[in-house]
């Protein structure tokens, strides 16, 4: 039987993005249903999983957008990776995915690619509001998560008539409140596993070398870009008075990139590795004995690292709000923001003095991921929603 043609439009690597992390993962488990074609900008994929599939360029080969039986996008918030997706899903929509509900960063960086008047374009797109939030901003120079958590930018997608996919019921409920989209054009479909069947990880030993990491110690990781979204500082400071306080040695580890909290960084007790490779990545998550993985305010984004840890089984303390308030209580800890260095380091030492409870949460994790958010279940749910 012959399959229905997808046109996937996706970064991949060298773009070093969780949607390429994902769309690794995801196009080979849709290839099971399609005859999948990569669509990428002007550049040669190094994701060696993905070798086989035919790849489209923008900007280089001729497409004929009408010749595939669908066309599915992924859609960010990182304006070099997304810009061709983005003109793509409006010009000639299918079904999008929205990784994120804001895409106010990415939308600064499109408008200025284009070459647009930036306020005119504001204004003439999204209204008066969005043009005073911003124009106060910039006066005040305040741009920033509070800012982006009440700009979303994204009502150019929710008009173009591509069928919506997203992660959890938070977003989908976002989008239905717009009144841009109906109920028939929004599905949530859960995250697919990001660990893939069979995969190698480095020896903690080699890992631990190569980062200047005192293999002895409680390895607490973060993970992602480091920015006051994600609590690292308040993350170093409740390891460090726990320090002063435990017999055992704990080593934050914040595993990514950004100059966000540097100065709390302390030999073998707070550590920034900067960029990692994929499988260095994975490698961490492999060998943390806790993470911590806080994001506030919620942004209708979710979180591939998160799907890695509790996949991996690996206790993790996060905390209640948007895709994160849906993850089962007994696969993780939740904890609040409001006080959230003393909450962390009262959570932290619970987990490293009571190692029982902490394997009872990450069991529970892998169970859950195992269950809900399989490869071959997710697969499906894609291709019985884009055919329907």
């Amino acid at each position: 039987m012959t399959k229905p043609t997808l046109l996937y439009g996706s970064p991949f690597a060298p773009k070093m993005s969780g949607i390429s992390d994902y769309s690794v993962i995801l196009v080979n488990a849709l290839s099971e249903f399609f005859d999948v074609t990569l669509y990428t900008d002007n550049y040669e994929i190094e994701a060696p999983d993905v070798k086989g599939f035919k790849v489209l360029k923008h900007g280089v080969d001729e497409i004929d957008f009408d010749s595939f039986d669908y066309r599915l996008y992924n859609m960010g918030n990182n304006a070099e990776y997304h810009i061709y997706i983005y003109d793509a899903a409006i010009e000639h929509p299918g079904a999008l995915i929205m990784h994120d509900l804001s895409i106010c960063d990415f939308m600064q960086g499109y408008i200025k690619a284009k070459g647009y008047p930036y306020y005119s374009y504001i204004y003439e797109n999204f209204g008066l509001e969005a043009f005073t939030i911003l124009k106060e901003a910039k006066i005040d120079k305040t741009f920033g998560k509070g800012i982006v958590s009440k700009l979303m930018l994204n009502d150019g997608l929710l008009k173009s008539g591509n069928k919506i996919i997203v992660h959890s019921d938070y977003s989908r409920n976002k989008i239905l409140e717009t009144g841009l989209v109906s109920e028939d054009k929004i599905k949530k479909i859960k995250m697919i596993e990001q660990i893939k069947t069979g995969e190698e990880f480095i020896p903690k030993a080699d890992l631990m070398a190569k980062f200047k990491i005192p293999e002895d110690a409680v390895i607490i990781c973060a993970f992602g870009f480091a920015s006051d979204f994600k609590f690292n500082v308040e993350t170093a400071r409740a390891v460090k008075e726990l320090n002063r306080e435990l017999d055992k040695k704990l080593c934050y580890v914040m595993v990514g990139s950004g100059n966000y909290a540097d100065q709390e960084i302390k030999e073998g007790e707070v550590i920034k590795t900067g960029f990692t490779t994929i499988e260095e990545f994975n490698s961490f998550v492999n060998c943390a004995d806790i993470i911590v993985n806080l994001r506030y305010p919620p942004l209708g984004e979710t979180s591939g690292s998160m799907l890695r840890i509790l996949q991996l089984g690996k206790p993790c303390i996060t905390n209640n709000g948007g895709w994160f308030s849906e993850i089962p209580d007994d696969t993780v800890i939740k904890i609040s923001v409001d006080n959230v260095e003393q909450e962390l380091r009262s959570t932290l030492k619970m987990l490293v003095t009571d190692p029982e409870k902490a394997k009872d949460v990450g069991d529970n994790a892998a169970a859950y991921i195992k269950k809900d958010h399989g490869k071959s279940l997710i697969a499906k749910e894609f291709y019985d929603y884009l055919t329907r």
